[in-house]
C-alpha cells in the first residue's frame, strides 16, 4: 500500500500537522524534528502534494464529503482519515448526508452551486448514476470516490467480491456446510454495489464448494449493532440452523455475539461467526473478521484529492486480509 502522511507521522513520532509544517519549511518546527520527518518520509517513499495550496488558493478552502451513513464505525473511520490529512493541509471539511431519499435529493439539488461551496468532493459509498455524475462534473469540483470505482475519476476501494468469497471460504475450510449470511436486508433500503459484491462472493464460495445457498439462511439484520440480535433470535425458528454465519459488518456480528451469550449459544463451539471490517473492538471480542484498512482508505483518498495530477493508476484496489481470532472454529 502507498504511504500516507499519517504513516510518516507515526514513523517520525510526531503529529500529522507537524509533518505538514516540516515538509513545507514552516516556522515553529525544531531542526531535529524537521530532519526526523524528512528522513521518515524518505524511508517510506512519501512526498507531499502541494496541490493543496492550489486548492486552498481557489475559492473556498473547503472539501466536501458525502456519505449515506455517519452513525456507523466504517464511515467514522473514513471521516477521521480524510479529516486528518485535510486539516494538516489547512483545508476545511464539510459533510453531506444522503441517508434518506430526501437528503439525497437535497444534495443533488445543491450540485449546480457546489463550485461556490467546495473545491473538491469525496464520495464515500455514494453511487450517483451517470447523469448525476455528469451534473457534479459540470460544477467543476474535483471528485474522488472511496468504496467503489468511479469512471474518469480517482477512486480507491477493496475487492468486496473477493473479500466476501474469502470470508465464506474460511468457514468452508473449517468444515462448515450449513452457512448463513447476515446483512442482506440492507439491500432493501440501500442497493449498494459494495454489499452486492460481498454477497456475490459469498454465493460464489458456496457454489465452488458444491454447497447449496439456502434462502432461509439469509438471516434478518442490517449493518448496526442493534440489528445483530435479530439474526440469533431467528435461529430458533429454523429446524436445521446454520453452523456458521458470515456477517457483512462487524457491528452486526458484535451485537449477535452478545445475544448468543444471552441465548446460551457458545461461540464458536455452537456457532462460528466471521465478520467484516476489523472494528476497533473486534480484537477484544475475539471476532474473526475480514480486515479492511478503513482509516487508511480515508487518508489516501484525501491525499489523492490534493494531488495536482493522478500519480499511479486512476483506480486503486487496497488489499484486505482475514484475521482469524476466536469466533470461528472447526466444525465438530
Amino acid at each position: 500500500m502507498r504511504s500516507t502522511i499519517e504513516d510518516v507521522a507515526r514513523e517520525a513520532g510526531v503529529s500529522v500537522a507537524t509533518v505538514s509544517r516540516a515538509m513545507r519549511g514552516m516556522a515553529h518546527v525544531a531542526p531535529a524534528t524537521r530532519d526526523r520527518v524528512i528522513e521518515a518520509a524518505a524511508r517510506l517513499g512519501w512526498a507531499p502534494h502541494f496541490a493543496a495550496s492550489r486548492l486552498a488558493s481557489g475559492q473556498t478552502h473547503t472539501i466536501g464529503l458525502v456519505a449515506p451513513y455517519f452513525d456507523i464505525w466504517y464511515t467514522s473511520q473514513i471521516l477521521a482519515g480524510v479529516e486528518s490529512v485535510l486539516s494538516a493541509a489547512g483545508l476545511d471539511l464539510v459533510i453531506y448526508s444522503v441517508d434518506t431519499p430526501g437528503n439525497r435529493q437535497k444534495f443533488l439539488d445543491r450540485v449546480p452551486s457546489l463550485q461556490t461551496r467546495i473545491d473538491g468532493l469525496v464520495l464515500v459509498d455514494f453511487f450517483p448514476d451517470p447523469i448525476q455524475v455528469a451534473q457534479i462534473e459540470e460544477s467543476k469540483v474535483r471528485l474522488v470516490a472511496l468504496g467503489e470505482h468511479l469512471d474518469r475519476h480517482p477512486s480507491i476501494a477493496i475487492d468486496n467480491y473477493e473479500a466476501g468469497r474469502k470470508a465464506t471460504q474460511h468457514l468452508i475450510d473449517l468444515g462448515h456446510t450449513k452457512i448463513g449470511i447476515v446483512g442482506t436486508e440492507q439491500m432493501s433500503v440501500d442497493a449498494s454495489p459494495v454489499l452486492a459484491a460481498r454477497i456475490d462472493g459469498f454465493k460464489a464460495a458456496l457454489a465452488s464448494a458444491g454447497i447449496e445457498h439456502r434462502r432461509e439462511y439469509s438471516l434478518p439484520g442490517m449493518l448496526s449493532v442493534n440489528d445483530g440480535p435479530r439474526s440469533i433470535i431467528a435461529l430458533r425458528d429454523l429446524d436445521d440452523p446454520p453452523t456458521g454465519l458470515f456477517y457483512l459488518s462487524d457491528e452486526t456480528a458484535i451485537g449477535a455475539m452478545g445475544e448468543a451469550r444471552r441465548q446460551g449459544i457458545t461461540i464458536p463451539q455452537d456457532l462460528s461467526i466471521v465478520g467484516f471490517d476489523d472494528h476497533d473492538i473486534a480484537e477484544a471480542m475475539r471476532l474473526t473478521t475480514m480486515c479492511q484498512p478503513v482509516r487508511y482508505l480515508g487518508s489516501l483518498g484525501a491525499e489523492r484529492m490534493l494531488e495536482a495530477s493522478v500519480v499511479g493508476p486512476l483506480h486503486e484496489t487496497v488489499p484486505v486480509e482475514l484475521v482469524a481470532r476466536g469466533s470461528a472454529t472447526t466444525l465438530r
